[in-house]
């Protein structure tokens, strides 16, 4: 009788990556950012409040993807005589990029014997055979002599018992298939992406002017490891003498 093993093994560079948990819904409230700059043409105030992450779930819903919405108020004033725009968004930095997705095969055939293999079965019947022949008391008939022909038989009948089991698991040749199957994940470094929200909004000098965000929709896909995004709001002011500007930053964030 031939024993056929067949073994299916599939290799990732990137095993870490497929246990992290999706994840799940929450929200994040983040503090307020405001600075106040001089400049030549007079000063400018730049900051953001009411900032609000909401993670979700990924529609995919796979660990190599993250969705948030955020809310957020940008602000900027102008106190002089320029003219200015006020621009917001978010910078996303991702650990690591996944490439391409190489798979293969590499079979491998390895031959080989197993057994004899001593079962149950075998132990308890060399076990019976040698209390039996242990448990016989030695007879002896009138005349003298000593009688061990029952001890003999049933020791030759256990003998015999286990002999035909250990047969039946003689040795075996065996063949153990592994067709080879892996998959390679390529990765590359990670990079940092701006998003911007809207095209930038013209200032007015003495007054301030707000950008108001409501569930803006950042999706990241095949990442491997943390994504983190933080807000950025920057003022940009202009004279045909000089040009200024001046931004603040939110708190960085995992999604």
């Amino acid at each position: 009788m031939l024993r056929i093993i067949w073994r299916v093994s599939y290799i990732a560079s990137a095993l870490a990556i497929l246990s992290q948990p999706t994840a799940h819904a929450d929200t994040v409230n983040l503090p307020p950012h405001e600075k106040t700059f001089e400049s030549d043409m007079g000063s400018f105030t730049v900051g953001t409040h009411d900032e609000v992450i909401y993670r979700i779930a990924p529609l995919n819903n796979v660990p190599t993807s993250r969705e948030a919405l955020v809310s957020t108020v940008a602000y900027g004033r102008l106190d002089g005589q320029a003219e200015g725009v006020l621009k917001t968004g978010y910078s996303v930095g991702c650990a690591a990029r996944i490439g391409a997705v190489l798979p293969g095969i590499d079979p491998t055939m390895e031959f080989g014997l197993e057994g004899p293999q001593q079962n149950y079965a075998t132990e308890q019947a060399q076990r019976q055979a040698t209390e039996q022949a242990q448990s016989e008391t030695v007879q002896r008939s009138s005349s003298g002599e000593t009688v061990r022909s029952q001890t003999q038989e049933s020791g030759q009948s256990q003998e015999l018992e286990s002999a035909q089991v250990q047969e039946f698991n003689g040795i075996l040749p065996s063949i153990l298939l592994d067709p080879g199957l892996f998959l390679e994940l390529e990765l590359e470094p990670g990079d940092i992406t701006n998003i911007d929200i809207g095209e930038g909004k013209p200032l007015i000098p003495g007054e301030t002017v707000r950008i108001v965000t409501r569930d803006f929709h950042i999706k990241v896909d095949n990442c491997a490891g943390p994504v983190t995004i933080r807000q950025y709001t920057y003022v940009q002011t202009r004279t045909p003498a000089v040009d200024d500007s001046g931004a603040v930053f939110g708190d960085p964030t995992s999604l």
